[in-house]
């Protein structure tokens, strides 16, 4: 049950300012750590006071509950993960192109926000607000879109062969979902690195046979 008291949060932090030093900051940083390694059952208020080397109670000036330390991961986590692939879309006019720079995005979360990545990828059928659930639902949707869009206007470009633009976006999708299981910060090859290789062998599949 949520404390008593006044809450002093403003607004929330972004993925960036999560490493930074501000109590809410800390909150979210330790419960992000928690709910990737032990899930969201498996993390309590206290484990969470206990990372962040404050009381329980004090949590609740920030966060009405765990609920919503949660939800606000998982929101921040899309939201880093959607400003990551504009920002690499940004100049590039290839299909080809772009495809690979959403993936190496999605690789650049994956390696600089693991924990928040994982509580986000994880967690969405945890989010028990309605509201919360639908906003997320909604950031969900519209990254996958954004790589079908990108798909269609190679397709439109003659860049691609006419396929399922759905199909293929949840494969790239997939591909890299899967990644960030077995990928090590300590292996052999950069997440972005590996994330590139997918899409190149995926994007052969795409191309008309005269690009073959």
């Amino acid at each position: 049950m949520a404390n008593a008291g006044v809450r002093v949060r403003k607004r929330e932090p972004t993925v960036e300012e999560s490493g930074g030093s501000s109590r809410a900051s800390e909150i979210l940083r330790e419960s992000a750590r928690l709910f990737a390694a032990n899930g969201y059952d498996g993390t309590s208020m206290q484990d969470i006071a206990v990372a962040v080397g404050i009381k329980k109670a004090s949590i609740y000036h920030f966060f009405a509950d765990k609920a919503e330390i949660h939800s606000t991961i998982v929101v921040l986590s899309l939201t880093r993960l959607t400003d990551l692939v504009q920002e690499r879309q940004r100049g590039l006019v290839r299909a080809a192109d772009r495809v690979e720079a959403f993936a190496r995005a999605h690789a650049q979360h994956i390696s600089e926000n693991a924990p928040f990545y994982f509580t986000a990828a994880l967690g969405y059928n945890e989010i028990v607000d309605p509201a919360a659930k639908a906003k997320v639902q909604r950031m969900r949707d519209g990254y996958e879109e954004a790589l079908r869009q990108i798909i269609r206007e190679g397709i439109h470009a003659g860049e691609f062969r006419e396929l399922d633009v759905k199909l293929a976006a949840r494969a790239i999708i997939s591909c890299l979902n899967w990644m960030a299981r077995w990928w090590r910060p300590e292996g052999p090859d950069p997440a972005e690195a590996i994330a590139s290789d997918y899409v190149r062998l995926i994007i052969r599949g795409f191309l008309p046979d005269k690009a073959e």
